[in-house]
């Protein structure tokens, strides 16, 4: 057993890109025309947008401490003592921690790549793994 074990994906609009192009395509164009400051206005938030959403990259995964389970799902992460976790439950397509409250929290869908390396961390903390 690892003393830690992260599996981070981290994700990337490339809509952002297209969008920061061709926002700055348009604020060239209504530089060189002496556009309205309404057109400016209208301009300024989108390029803005677009550029925090290339800055901000949300994270996807799973990860491992001695005593925690972090579950990474976009700008979000929740913090689950290893002790409240009663099994891991993988099926073709999801995965899914079920509590011993009965509860169940449903892995981020990029936290499967990795499977395997998932399983051996899981089984190495204590806690079985069931497929169905």
């Amino acid at each position: 057993m690892s003393n830690g074990y992260t599996f981070l994906v981290h994700q990337r609009s490339g809509l952002a890109w297209m969008g920061l192009v061709s926002g700055l395509v348009m604020l060239a164009t209504a530089a060189q025309r002496d556009a309205p400051l309404w057109v400016w206005a209208l301009l300024a938030p989108c390029i803005l947008i677009c550029v925090l959403q290339i800055a901000l990259r949300p994270s996807y995964g799973i990860g491992y401490s001695a005593r925690n389970l972090s579950i990474f799902n976009g700008f979000s992460r929740q913090n689950l003592p290893l002790s409240r976790v009663d099994h891991l439950r993988l099926s073709d397509d999801r995965a899914v921690i079920v509590l011993r409250s009965g509860a169940e929290i449903a892995l981020p869908q990029q936290a499967l790549r990795n499977t395997l390396a998932l399983i051996r961390e899981t089984t190495d903390r204590g806690i079985p793994v069931r497929a169905l």
